[in-house]
C-alpha cells in the first residue's frame, strides 16, 4: 500500500520486526509512524525467528507487507564459545524468515562489517567479496547467504558501530567516565559509528526508494574507538552528563579479546548516497544522541 499524496509514504503499511528489544529495532519502532508504517515489535522471548512453527503463526496473525529481521546473536566474543548458538540464530533464523515469508513479505535483514576481514584500506563496496575472519561475521555472512537463496525479494543492509536504546560503547564510556575511570580504548580499528535512530530513517528512506539486494547504510566519516571514546567523553563533559576523564589509545594487540575484529572494514556508502540516502555525519549523530540522553535525564 502506498500514499501518492503522502511523499513520505512506503510500499508495505504493516511490517513485523523482530528482535524489537535491540537498538535497531526499537528505533525503528518509535520511527514508523512518520514513515505511516503500522509496526509491530516481536523480542527474541515473543518470536524466536528459529523456530519455523512460530514464525508461521505470526506471519499468518500480523500479514505483514514487510520483516525487518533485527533478531541476532551479537556478542561477537560470545559467539566465539557458542558457536552453534551464532549459526543457528544467525544463520538459520534468517532461513526460516525467508521461507515463511516467501511470496508474502519482503524481507529486510541486517547485517554487519564482520562479514568483511578487514585487510583493505579503503572503504567496501557491497561487491566486494566478503572474509569473516570470527564466528559472529561467518554466522553473518551465512545468514546473508542464506537470505539471497530464499528470498527472491529482499534486502540485506549492513552497517556498524551501533550505538542506541540498551547498551552499547557509548554508554560504557558514559558509565566509565562517570565513575572517574580512566579509559584504554583501541585505537587501530576503524569503522563508522552509526545511531540507530539515523540508521532506521534511512532503511525507510531505502524502502521508499525501492532500494533491493545489498545496501550499506552507516554514518559518514570515519573513527576508531578511541576516536569515539574521545569524543563521547568531550561532548558529555559539555553537557554535564560525566566528568572529563583521560583516554589513553592502545593497540589491538595490547587488548586480547577472543574474536578477531577487522582492522579496517570501512563501509562503503556510495550505493546510499546515489540514492540520495545521506545519514549524518557520526560526531552529528553522536552529538544528537547526547541531546536525546541529556532530555532523558531531565525529564
Amino acid at each position: 500500500m502506498s500514499s501518492a499524496t503522502n511523499p513520505r509514504s512506503i510500499p508495505g503499511a504493516r511490517w513485523l520486526i523482530t528482535g524489537a528489544e535491540g537498538q535497531l529495532g526499537r528505533s525503528a519502532l518509535a520511527v514508523a509512524p512518520e514513515f505511516g508504517v503500522e509496526a509491530v515489535g516481536r523480542t527474541w522471548a515473543e518470536l524466536d525467528v528459529r523456530d519455523g512453527n512460530a514464525v508461521a503463526r505470526v506471519l499468518d496473525e500480523l500479514q505483514p507487507d514487510v520483516i525487518l529481521n533485527c533478531a541476532a546473536v551479537t556478542n561477537v566474543d560470545l559467539c566465539e564459545e557458542r558457536i552453534e548458538e551464532a549459526i543457528q540464530t544467525n544463520a538459520e533464523g534468517p532461513a526460516v524468515l525467508a521461507q515463511a515469508g516467501a511470496g508474502q513479505a519482503l524481507l529486510v535483514h541486517i547485517s554487519t562489517e564482520y562479514v568483511f576481514s578487514g585487510d583493505r584500506n579503503s572503504p567496501l563496496s557491497e561487491d566486494v567479496p566478503p572474509g569473516p575472519i570470527s564466528v559472529y561475521g561467518k554466522s553473518k555472512l551465512a545468514g546473508e547467504e542464506k537470505v539471497r537463496e530464499m528470498s527472491a525479494e529482499h534486502l540485506i543492509v549492513r552497517t556498524q558501530w551501533l550505538f542506541g536504546p540498551g547498551p552499547n560503547f557509548v554508554r560504557t564510556i558514559l558509565a566509565a567516565a562517570r565513575r572517574g575511570q580512566e579509559l584504554r580504548v583501541v585505537e587501530d580499528q576503524l569503522g563508522r559509528p552509526t545511531w540507530s535512530g539515523v540508521l532506521a530513517r534511512a532503511l525507510f528512506q531505502a524502502l521508499q526508494k525501492g532500494a533491493r539486494g545489498t545496501l550499506h547504510l552507516a554514518c559518514e566519516g570515519l573513527a576508531s574507538w578511541y576516536d569515539l571514546a574521545v569524543a563521547v567523553v568531550e561532548e558529555a563533559a559539555r553537557r554535564g552528563l560525566a566528568p572529563s576523564v583521560e583516554v589513553q589509545p592502545v593497540s589491538t594487540v595490547e587488548m586480547p579479546r577472543p574474536a578477531r575484529r577487522p582492522t579496517y572494514a570501512v563501509l562503503g556508502l556510495e550505493r546510499a548516497r546515489d540514492m540520495g540516502i545521506n545519514l549524518l555525519h557520526w560526531r552529528d549523530a553522536l552529538a544528537a544522541y547526547l541531546d536525546a540522553e541529556a532530555e532523558e535525564r531531565d525529564a
